[in-house]
């Protein structure tokens, strides 16, 4: 059977929707640590997405910071202050799910009115988490890309094994978006070209020849930007189908929610909104509200 490539705005509509899938079918599971306490809790799988809305919003954090991103790299001249201030005033109203780390720098802006300067070690997964919006806003600009993502990122995590993460995403987002799916070469480039932490970048070199078993999915690191960038990246190079890797991550323990958000944004990117299962998009708020998100980023020029 012929394949049928998918088009640009395709796989912008994949990349936004199945971001917002993958973190809504992994969030029932976020807190049961290991796959053998969601097959207690989910025998047989989980394989639905089961809403979690509250009053204030449909929307987990991973999804909520992303669209703030969005909707401001969609304005005429997005502003770094204006986007943080965004993240401030969805916290203070909603905050669901808001990892440790993401909420202290917030309140850090909110208190001093600019971003922390370093995070005592911190390197959590808060940035790399939300970071897709930019890989389709600049995926034609590569060094706005960079520069977009790592600047974002830094808002809250301050890290540069956080912005690099992001970056690493993003440039395979790119990769994708303009129909090549073998982005490995691009993001090792983009990363030695920047200096960026060999960690960051030896993670990266070990995609291709990683077993699923030897993923960095549980554990007291699970969480760690590092990882939950790298398996993103393997389920986005390895996985054939978005549904099955989606699935698996819910259900594979460890941060579960933000994995399969990550992983989501790539392979939406990687395969199109079609591959994205129906029953899936029926669960998701705002569906269309998604899909015109993902085609206006793509439409800036």
């Amino acid at each position: 059977m012929v394949r049928i490539e998918p088009s640009r705005p395709s796989r912008a509509r994949g990349a936004v929707l199945a971001h917002a899938a993958g973190n809504a079918l992994g969030v029932p599971t976020e807190f049961l640590e290991t796959p053998e306490a969601i097959a207690a809790e989910f025998p047989g799988g989980l394989t639905e997405i089961r809403r979690r809305d509250t009053i204030r919003s449909p929307w987990d954090d991973d999804v909520a910071l992303a669209l703030l991103l969005a909707e401001e790299l969609l304005q005429k001249e997005p502003d770094l202050q204006r986007l943080t201030r965004s993240w401030v005033t969805w916290m203070d109203e909603d905050g669901r799910g808001i990892g440790g780390w993401t909420r202290t720098a917030l309140l850090h802006f909110r208190t001093h009115g600019t971003p922390p300067a370093e995070s005592g070690g911190q390197a959590g997964n808060g940035a790399v988490m939300r970071c897709y919006p930019a890989a389709l806003r600049f995926h034609r600009q590569p060094k706005n890309l960079v520069a977009a993502t790592f600047h974002t990122a830094a808002l809250t995590h301050p890290d540069p094994r956080c912005g690099w993460s992001a970056v690493a995403v993003n440039v395979a987002i790119a990769c994708f978006m303009d129909g090549r799916r073998d982005f490995l070469g691009d993001v090792i480039e983009a990363l030695r070209n920047n200096d960026a932490p060999a960690e960051v970048t030896d993670a990266v070199r070990r995609v291709p020849i990683m077993r699923r078993a030897e993923l960095p999915l549980l554990g007291g690191a699970q969480g760690y930007t590092v990882h939950c960038m790298q398996i993103g990246l393997w389920a986005a190079y390895h996985e054939p189908t978005l549904e099955g890797a989606l699935i698996w991550l819910a259900n594979a323990g460890g941060d579960t929610d933000t994995n399969a958000a990550v992983a989501g944004a790539l392979l939406g990117a990687r395969d199109g909104d079609a591959e994205i299962p129906a029953r899936w998009l029926a669960e998701l708020p705002r569906v269309e509200y998604l899909r015109d998100l993902g085609e206006q980023l793509v439409g800036v020029t």
